[in-house]
């Protein structure tokens, strides 16, 4: 009895050891939390009603999922979809959909991916240490308005439009 209980001890200790040193080994990435992803369509939000905006905002984390929507009162039905594929986009890449459009001259295939926008209005998301966290979509005004209202959310969280510098 007493050797079985001890070589189920050592057991467990080997397989705790085996675990620690594999856990020790993951690499600690920030992550966009759902916190956040509300902070930035509420900074989204204030800015185009400061401007008289109805747009549908849509963000996405790294994995490409939703983790905040909003459509606000009288945006259009059609730019649901649209905002989703920009931020779906901004997630997938670290970079604007603007520039994923200015790179897109270069690969043309890219405008035929599924649920990926090339036109501006989206926006990438970093965090304070320079990692991709996800992407905000914007869409219901002119893409540039679009773009700039993603940017503002984006700060309203305390995040980044653009890597940090040392990031």
């Amino acid at each position: 009895m007493n050797f079985s209980r001890n070589l189920l001890f050592l057991s467990a200790l080997a397989g705790n050891l085996v675990l620690g040193i594999q856990a020790s080994a993951q690499e600690m990435r920030p992550v966009l939390t759902t916190a956040s992803a509300q902070a930035i369509v509420r900074g989204c939000q204030s800015f185009a009603a400061a401007k008289g905006w109805r747009l549908n905002i849509a963000v996405y984390d790294q994995g490409k999922n939703l983790m905040a929507f909003l459509r606000m009162d009288g945006s259009q039905l059609g730019s649901i979809d649209i905002a989703q594929w920009k931020a779906n986009a901004a997630a997938a890449f670290p970079r604007s959909t603007k520039g994923a459009a200015d790179s897109s001259r270069d690969f043309p295939a890219i405008g035929h991916a599924p649920n990926i926008a090339i036109f501006e209005g989206g926006e990438a998301i970093f965090s304070e240490s320079g990692h991709h966290i996800g992407g905000v979509g914007v869409s219901g005004a002119r893409g540039s308005e679009d773009a700039e209202c993603a940017r503002a959310g984006i700060e309203a969280s305390g995040l980044h439009h653009e890597r940090p510098s040392g990031g």
